[in-house]
Order: C-alpha cells, then sequence, then structure tokens
C-alpha cells in the first residue's frame, strides 16, 4: 500500500511517496519514504524532480553566554542608557560587558573570546584589538560622557527615600598615574588607589562610584560623595557605612544637611571608652537579649551627645565572638605581669563588643541587621576583585583608568541583574559555565542552534529568555 504526502519548505511544496509494508519477522508494518520532487501540478501529481542543495556549514560557536547575555542585557532598565553612544562605542562596549562576565582575565585576550562566540554574529561593528579596546577605554574616561550617564542613570534608579551604603576599598596597583600612591591597604602600605562605591540598600544596586588617590583616607570622601550625589537631586536618605568614615566633620555635615545615619563608632574615641567602662559590665542581662538570624546578642541602647546632637548609642555584645577573643586574651596576657592592670581590666571587659551610632532610635532586634546591610558593598567588592577580575590594574593612562573603573562599574550593574534574577540557586559563574555549553552551527544565511540541556532549559527560564532552535543572519 502506498500514498503520496506533501511538505512545504519555505515557498515550496514537495511530495513524497510512502509505502507501507508488513515486516513477517517484527509483526509489524513498515513504512518507507520517497522523494517525488518539487510540486509543479499537484491536482494531476507532477513533479520535479530537483535535489534541495546541501548548505555548506561555515563554523561552530559558543552560544549560550553570549546570547543570554545579550538577551538579558537588552531587558534591563539601564540598558537604554546605552543606545545613545555611537554604534561601534557602543557595540564595542557591549561585548566589553560580555567578555567581563564570561572571563576574569586581561581585555588582551578579548579578541580571542569574540572569535570564538555567537557575540560576533550579534555584534559585528566591535573593535575588540588591543588598540581599539585602549581608545574604548579612552572614550569611556571622558568627564562629560560619564555625566551625562550619572544623570540619567540615577534618575531612573533613585527615588525620594533613598537608603544607600558608602564604602571603599583600596586596589593596589604598580601603574603609574597620579592616582596611585602610597596608602594604608589593611595593614600594609602599599602603592594604591581607592574605589569608592554607593549602593542603594533596597536593590543592591551599584548607584555611583568615585575614583581617588590611594593616600585619601575615607572619612575625607565623604562630604565630597555627598555633594555630588546632590548634583544628581539625591537629597534625602539614610547613610550606613564603617567606622573608616567615622568623623566629627561627617557627623556634623549629616545634621546640618538632615541626613540620618547609622555608623559604627570607632575604638579609640573617647566616648566608645566611656561607654564601655559604663555599660560592659551590665550587659548580659536577658533585658537586653535579642536574636541575629541563628545567633543570640546583648543589646543595649543609650541616649548621647554627640559632637552638640542628640545621638544613640548601641552597645552590641555577641557572646560567641567574645568567649574566642577572652580565650586569645588570657592566652596572651595571663602571664604578663608587666602589663597595666586598668588597661588589661579595659581590654578584657571589651572583649565580644561593638558601638553602633545612630541619629534616631531603632529597635534593638533591628539594629545589627541594619548595620550590617553595609556588607553588601563588601560584598560587590568582592564581586569586583574575585568574578570580574578588576585586579590587577593593568591600564597606565590616567583617563584610561577612569575609563576602565566605569567599565567595571556597569559591569557590576549588570551582573548583580544577573545574581537578582537568579536567585540563591544558581551562581552567576555556574550559569556561564552551563550556558556555554550550548553552541550553534553557522551556515550562509542561517543559525541553527543545538538542543538545550535540562540544566539549560532551567536557566533561561530563570532569566525569562526564550532560546530560538534557529536564527537569520
Amino acid at each position: 500500500m502506498s500514498y503520496v504526502i506533501y511538505k512545504t519548505i519555505g515557498n515550496n511544496e514537495f511530495a513524497y511517496r510512502v509505502t507501507s509494508k508488513w515486516d513477517p519477522k517484527k509483526k509489524q508494518s513498515r513504512r518507507k519514504s520517497e522523494y517525488l520532487g518539487k510540486v509543479i501540478d499537484k491536482k494531476n501529481q507532477v513533479f520535479e524532480k530537483v535535489r534541495l542543495k546541501q548548505v555548506e556549514e561555515k563554523l561552530i560557536l559558543d552560544f549560550g553566554d553570549g546570547f543570554v547575555l545579550d538577551q538579558f542585557l537588552k531587558s534591563t532598565a539601564f540598558y537604554p542608557l546605552l543606545e545613545g553612544l555611537p554604534v561601534v562605542l557602543q557595540e564595542t562596549l557591549c561585548t566589553l560587558l560580555f567578555y567581563r562576565i564570561c572571563h576574569t582575565g586581561a581585555m588582551m585576550h578579548t579578541k580571542n573570546w569574540y572569535e570564538g562566540n555567537i557575540i560576533k554574529i550579534l555584534y559585528k561593528k566591535a573593535e575588540v584589538s588591543s588598540q581599539r579596546i585602549s581608545d574604548t577605554l579612552m572614550n569611556l574616561g571622558e568627564e562629560s560622557l560619564q555625566r551625562k550617564f550619572f544623570q540619567e542613570y540615577l534618575k531612573k534608579f533613585t527615588n525620594t527615600q533613598q537608603s544607600i551604603i558608602i564604602d571603599a576599598t583600596s586596589l593596589p596597583n604598580q601603574i603609574h598615574t597620579p592616582m596611585t600612591t602610597w596608602g594604608l591597604s589593611g595593614e600594609e602600605i602599599d602603592k594604591q588607589l581607592r574605589f569608592l562605591l554607593v549602593v542603594d540598600k533596597r536593590t543592591t544596586h551599584p548607584l555611583f562610584f568615585r575614583s581617588l588617590p590611594g593616600n585619601i583616607i575615607d572619612v575625607s570622601t565623604v562630604k565630597n560623595t555627598v555633594q555630588e550625589l546632590a548634583q544628581h537631586n539625591i537629597k534625602e536618605y539614610f547613610i550606613y557605612h564603617d567606622a573608616g568614615f567615622f568623623s566629627e566633620d561627617n557627623i556634623k555635615e549629616y545634621y546640618t544637611n538632615n541626613i540620618n545615619f547609622l555608623t559604627r563608632l570607632p575604638a579609640t574615641r573617647t566616648l566608645y571608652k566611656e561607654l564601655i567602662n559604663q555599660e560592659a559590665k551590665l550587659l548580659e542581662s536577658i533585658a537586653n537579649g535579642t536574636k541575629y538570624g541563628k545567633r543570640g546578642l546583648f543589646v543595649k541602647e543609650r541616649t548621647i551627645n554627640l559632637f552638640g546632637k542628640e545621638a544613640y548609642a548601641y552597645i552590641v555584645l555577641d557572646p560567641k565572638r567574645k568567649g574566642r577573643e577572652i580565650e586569645r586574651f588570657l592566652l596572651e596576657n595571663i602571664d604578663d605581669k608587666e602589663k597595666n592592670k586598668e588597661e588589661q581590666e579595659y581590654n578584657f571587659i571589651n572583649n565580644g563588643i561593638m558601638i553602633l551610632v545612630s541619629s534616631f532610635p531603632i529597635p534593638k532586634e533591628d539594629v545589627v541587621p541594619a548595620y550590617y546591610v553595609r556588607q553588601t558593598a563588601e560584598m560587590l567588592f568582592g564581586f569586583s576583585k574575585d568574578d570580574l577580575g578588576i585586579l590587577p590594574l593593568r591600564v597606565h593612562n590616567e583617563q584610561r583608568l577612569n575609563g576602565f573603573l566605569f567599565l567595571q562599574f556597569l559591569t557590576l550593574i549588570l551582573f548583580v541583574e544577573l545574581k537578582n534574577k537568579l536567585g540563591t540557586r544558581h551562581t552567576v559563574e555556574e550559569m556561564i559555565l552551563t550556558l556555554r555549553k550550548l553552541k550553534c552551527k553557522v551556515y550562509n544565511n542561517n543559525i541553527i542552534i543545538n538542543e538545550l540541556t535540562k540544566e539549560q532549559k532551567q536557566l533561561t527560564e530563570k532569566l525569562s529568555i526564550i532560546v530560538p532552535k534557529n536564527m537569520g543572519i
């Protein structure tokens, strides 16, 4: 028994004769298909037997990582801010963003990655030779370009009740620019520059950055940062920062401009020592007990005079930390008879304690979680150094350096967007490594994408991205 079936391919229709035959061994019907040709007259079954031309395969490319990053970037709210750039600069910038997400290596290797990735097809005008990348960084380092970007970006990503985190990190390097100076990095003196980051507490979005000479101390940077943010109409917010930014000038500046704050009181301050002597021995009371996640803490609130203004101090004791520090203290000091006994007693009762200072009262169960949101900035610095390869710095021109830091800031925005969208089950690194395995075959006028694995489907669905089976060129 035989019959004719028809298949439409493109604008043409083709005929095939299907013959059914019984297989006595397998005891089932088997079908055999015979190509009859292109349909000329379907009613009278006139066919022209033309063989379909075989299309030559041109190359195989990494598809999943580049395609998904491209689609995701275009779905973000900040992508339209990049569309106003000249086409070549825009395509080169986007390519560098994708490369920085995918690799932590030197940007001199961008071209090797680009040549083997679908980005080569999607961003044909990108210029990724070492010289052109250097030129791109010079363009990105222009003050007028960055000013225009932040005017639009901050307008879109901030609100009138902003809560921001300010933090800075050292970027040790051996590059030769006026920005690189000797400064304190941890406990060591090193040649460095400072990278200051402003982060939205609620969304964890990076909002703003400043690059500063390595010998500029943190406490002197807040006033200018606040003034720069004010130029972008960010005037009402709550500031979180570490003890490194605590100074009389900064605190007075906050009160003058009606800016609420929460910060850690440096242990070197006279006020700190007074509060320890007055409150430390009385902290361990059930009335002062509270929970922070799975940890039990003691927190006591005190109204204080802070440079002539009313403020609130929170003496926080972590019992677990106290136990560790007391054991170390005893091992190091118990046999030393020469030390000042009064000083030893003070150091002993100070174990396991930190003091937070705020411009307004905070419930004791909320004060520690509120302070630790500043870890968001530290986490982003960690991403910049570990995941995004900000170190070591390799540029030797101040404008180019500023362009590189701006590129790093934009990469951090995209990285945070990806991380927030993926949630806690997947990391960005895991996403990139999994999707990189998805390949495509490029032909003259078409791209055929391989089938997705279960893990790849889960990731693309999580990011709300549809991967096509084929694409035109």
